[in-house]
């Protein structure tokens, strides 16, 4: 008995959903999602720098975001996931990976990361939402 199985187990096949809709995990079904964005200004109110939204039909995976700045004593962020502020007035101090792994979102989440300057000073701000939709 290999791993708690059986000899005669081969393969064991393990069905994954969400919200009530399976995910397929085969390569042909998977494509690359997410983007780059960009704001550069010095308003101090959040402007957007990259938003994802999950296709209709799909199952979404968020992998990581990255964010850059060209100045991050005056750079101010707020990362949304769904419904969830997952950061809010966060000042990163280098440019860092957030990493999800492979947080499964459904059909029509809504990812986003905003900017501001804390004083009014110009920021450039660039945000890599890394994820994948499969269906």
């Amino acid at each position: 008995m290999a791993h708690g199985t059986p000899d005669w187990v081969r393969m064991v096949q393990v069905a994954v959903t969400v919200n009530n809709v399976p995910v397929v995990s085969e390569p042909a079904t998977e494509c690359a999602a997410g983007g780059a964005g960009n704001y550069s200004g010095s308003s101090t109110s959040y402007q957007t720098v990259k938003t994802w939204t999950v296709a209709a039909g799909k199952v979404g995976e968020l992998k990581e975001i990255l964010i850059i700045s060209d100045d991050y004593a005056h750079t101010v962020c707020k990362v949304t996931v769904g419904s969830v502020v997952w950061a809010i007035d966060w000042s990163p101090t280098a440019a860092m990976p957030i990493v999800f792994e492979d947080l499964k979102l459904a059909a029509a989440t809504v990812v986003k990361v905003e900017a501001k300057s804390d004083d009014g000073t110009a920021i450039d701000v660039d945000a890599i939402i890394v994820g994948k939709e499969i269906g």
